[in-house]
């Protein structure tokens, strides 16, 4: 299994140039803020979820969290405290069906607005 994400990585990463790491480096401070944006209404809604549905803090934001399924099924499984690991799974759910559904409609949308 190591040697192939190995070659995964290689093969990704001698296709990187000059002129590449020039447009990731000037994208960087857009992705940064888009993920700290992301982060931060991700934090507004299991804050949502507590107060309004007394969802206990970390369930509400494991629900809410950005990220894969997996990873946060496994980071719930591990907790030192009582999770409700059905009320995750769901919200996870949910969010990847609205990802899966709305996202080309959405991106279609921005780049026609954006003159894409």
């Amino acid at each position: 299994m190591g040697a192939a994400y190995m070659v995964v990585g290689w093969t990704i990463g001698l296709k990187f140039d000059r002129a590449l790491l020039r447009t990731a480096f000037r994208a960087l401070p857009q992705v940064v803020i888009s993920i700290l944006a992301l982060m931060a209404f991700c934090g507004v809604l299991a804050w949502f979820l507590h107060v309004e549905w007394g969802i206990d803090p970390l369930t509400a934001y494991l629900a809410t969290s950005p990220g894969g399924m997996d990873s946060v099924a496994i980071i719930a499984a591990a907790a030192s405290q009582d999770v409700n690991l059905s009320f995750i799974m769901a919200v996870q759910m949910a969010r990847f069906l609205f990802v899966l559904l709305a996202g080309p409609p959405i991106s279609r949308m921005v780049a026609r607005w954006a003159g894409g």
